[in-house]
């Protein structure tokens, strides 16, 4: 008689006890590893019974949300576990529940759950202001207007659209804003490894578009599989933008390869060194869009160079806190080999300088109008 495949509940209730040994060695919190039960009902998300040692998280919740919500609430339960075996169950959710959802980097929305979770999921997800709506629109606009076939053209709505991104991120910083109020967005291309076209992507993003970017790696319960992550840090407006951005780079840069490959019977070893040129000759093309010029929009003009270069800083140390809630023990990472001196990056940069970034051409999704009303 052939084995019977494990039942999905037990290996997501196996992939839970994992991820509670990872986030009590991540946020240095001793807690034993509970009992792991997946819950039927559909109104309480999760439940910790000191008694039994048992964490409950529900079924419903596995099914339905992304794996990033599900660990939200799984931190929630283990501060209530910390509650119990540190403070003798002293509150339920008073100030010791609070402390310890601080320890264990609960996300705000996250540090009650009750019968208004669908408020508390939308506060998780983020909601646009007006001022960011209207600045996304007139961005997509620009990203329209990057389609021409004349080159100076599509550089010249390019600029714009960046320079948009920075007008609004300085007036935003200029209101005096106590609460950044910082998202994170993970991208999940459901492989093991991360290639080098999207680790090169992602210095592009963090140097241009106001996020901080990392690897990590998600869980995928339909699946019942860990694959590696990208986690895309700040405001919901810069990650709509970032998401993007990286989707439009990242078909760009594969179709590219694939051309090149055909045409010089590329080996695969060539492939670092002609994504590193691509993502060099995309930055190079960007740091025009941080000089002064003499581009007008509404009779201002373009930023000074040392004003932008402050608000991407500024913008990176508001990102930093919420990277330093989801990851206490980040550990930097490093790019494959590849030689600035051959054929494949100079190809690879020649191709970058020549790819502004414009609407329609990337299949992931509506583009930016699309994702405005979106989680």
């Amino acid at each position: 008689m052939e084995n019977q495949p494990i039942d999905i509940e037990t290996r997501w209730a196996a992939q839970l006890s994992q991820e509670h040994e990872t986030l009590a060695w991540r946020y240095s919190v001793a807690l034993a590893t509970p009992t792991i039960n997946i819950s039927s009902g559909e109104s309480r998300l999760g439940c910790w019974n000191a008694t039994t040692k048992t964490i409950s998280i529900s079924r419903h919740l596995i099914k339905t949300e992304i794996w990033d919500i599900v660990l939200e609430v799984l931190k929630h339960e283990m501060a209530h576990q910390y509650v119990s075996m540190f403070y003798d169950s002293a509150d339920i959710h008073g100030k010791y529940f609070k402390l310890a959802c601080k320890k264990l980097g609960v996300h705000r929305a996250f540090v009650t759950i009750g019968k208004d979770y669908n408020q508390r999921l939308q506060e998780f997800k983020g909601e646009l202001p007006a001022a960011a709506q209207k600045m996304l629109k007139k961005v997509e606009k620009l990203m329209a207007l990057g389609q021409s076939n004349n080159q100076a053209e599509a550089q010249a709505a390019s600029r714009k659209a960046n320079y948009l991104l920075n007008k609004y991120n300085l007036q935003r910083i200029k209101a005096g804003e106590d609460d950044p109020n910082i998202k994170y967005l993970t991208i999940c291309h459901k492989k093991k490894r991360i290639e080098s076209i999207q680790k090169a992507l992602l210095a592009v993003l963090r140097d241009y578009y106001y996020v901080n970017c990392l690897t990590s790696r998600t869980y995928h319960a339909q699946d019942d599989t860990v694959y590696k992550s990208i986690v895309l840090i700040g405001r919901k407006e810069a990650l709509i933008v970032a998401e993007y951005v990286y989707y439009f780079l990242l078909d760009t840069g594969q179709a590219l390869w694939q051309d090149f490959k055909r045409k010089h019977d590329a080996k695969r070893n060539e492939k670092i060194s002609f994504d590193m040129g691509f993502s060099a000759g995309i930055k190079d093309n960007h740091e025009l869009m941080f000089a002064d010029s003499k581009i007008k929009i509404n009779g201002d003009l373009s930023l000074p160079v040392k004003v932008t270069k402050a608000l991407m800083a500024q913008n990176h140390a508001e990102n930093r806190r919420e990277e330093s809630r989801l990851f206490p023990r980040l550990k930097s990472g490093r790019y494959g080999r590849h030689k600035t001196s051959s054929g494949a990056f100079k190809e690879g940069f020649k191709n970058g300088k020549n790819t502004h970034i414009n609407k329609g051409v990337t299949t992931r999704g509506a583009g930016i109008a699309g994702l405005l009303t979106g989680s």
